[in-house]
Parts: C-alpha cells; structure tokens; sequence
C-alpha cells in the first residue's frame, strides 16, 4: 500500500520510514511524485486542525492516502509557547527565511534566551505531535496525537534529531533527544507515541488493500 507523506522535512521523513517497518507500506515523498506540495496555509487553532488541513490538501493533490504531521514544543514557562509556531519561531527576529539546519540552531537559540537563568525544575515542556490520515478523496480517516514530557536543558547537546532536540530531554533521561540512539528515540517521542496509536489503523487499510488487489 502506497501512503504519501506530505513533508519536505527530512528528519520526520527518517522517522516516519523508520516506523512504517514491518507494515506491508511504501512511504511516497513529494520528489518521488516530481511534484510541489500544495501550499497550505496552517492557520488552525490546534496542531489537529493543521494537520488534517494538510492531510486533506495532500490526499487530494497527490490522488493517494496521505500522511500529514503538525508538531511543535510547547514550554510551560512560555505559556506553551512555541506551541504552533515552533518550526519558524525565531523567523520573525530576521529577515527571509533560513534554511533547515541554520533555521532550527536559530530556534534553540531563541529558547535559550527565554529560559535564560531559569532553575532545571522551572524548565517543563511537552513535545506534542498530531499524525492525521486522509483517503484519497480528502476524507480524515484518523488523527491521532502523541505527547512527550520533559524539561529543556541549558545548552544544546547532541548531532542527532532535529528541531528542539538538542534541547529537550525526556523525563526519566539525561540525554537529549539529539543524544538518542534512533531507537530510543522513537520509543520516548511524541511522534512515535501518534505512529504507535496510528500503526493499527495502516495495518487494517494495508490488508484491506491486500484483499483488494487479490481479487
């Protein structure tokens, strides 16, 4: 069963593929269609609202069951801020748009100087992802959500990840989530918590679809 997954991030696409292991599923990217995602403006109230616009946006453009993921860190000193604005948090601090890497140092920068001479025990936060399913014909399927609880660290650590994780480090750890083996990774995340939730309902379309193109 093929299942498109309208992202241009190359960490949740790692993720993704990593978690699909075992299901009788081929992931299709946006270059492996030679196709542009459709532009979707991500103007909803909740990460679920954003993620099933998207998903919906993908389906339809691409003719295909489609994944979308809206994600972000949310801080409690910041009152949940980034919150929806995570992935381009510090843009509004500079001119143009920076390119992934240089655009996520720039994020965990901007965090370090919110939380600066804040203790360990005032540095809550929760990562929080939302994985929504459409059908080919834009109908939601599923959306399910994942969380992670843990604190931001005060310097960033790590190569691995991407986003806040050179910052975040999950409760009951001392490593950030850039620290992480892949595996581990996966195990604590908010988004391999979503994928687990959403795992059973691929399996039952993937054998639906078996069934189908058997007959």
């Amino acid at each position: 069963m093929e299942l498109f997954f309208g992202t241009s991030n190359q960490g949740k696409l790692h993720e993704l593929r990593r978690l699909v292991e075992g299901l009788p599923v081929t992931v299709v990217t946006p270059v492996a269609l030679g196709a542009p995602l459709p532009a979707v403006v991500e103007d909803g109230a909740s990460f679920r609202e954003n993620a099933e616009k998207k998903a919906r946006a993908f389906a339809l453009a691409s003719g295909r069951l489609a994944l979308a993921d809206d994600s972000g860190l949310c801080v409690d000193a910041l009152d949940g801020a980034p919150g929806l604005f995570s992935a381009r948090w510090s843009e509004a601090d500079q001119p143009g748009e920076l390119p992934g890497p240089a655009r996520d140092a720039a994020n965990n920068q901007k965090l370090l100087k919110a939380l600066l001479g804040l203790p360990g025990d005032q540095r809550g936060a929760a990562y929080v992802a939302v994985l929504a399913l459409a059908g080919p014909d834009g109908g939601i399927l599923a959306s399910v959500e994942g969380r992670c609880r843990g604190r931001i660290g005060q310097v960033p650590r790590g190569a691995g990840g991407f986003g806040y994780d050179p910052l975040f480090v999950a409760e009951g750890r001392a490593l950030t989530m850039a620290e992480l083996p892949p595996e581990e990774k996966d195990a604590l995340s908010h988004r391999g918590a979503a994928f687990r939730a959403l795992r059973p309902v691929l399996a039952r379309l993937a054998a639906l679809d078996e069934v189908g193109g058997n007959r």
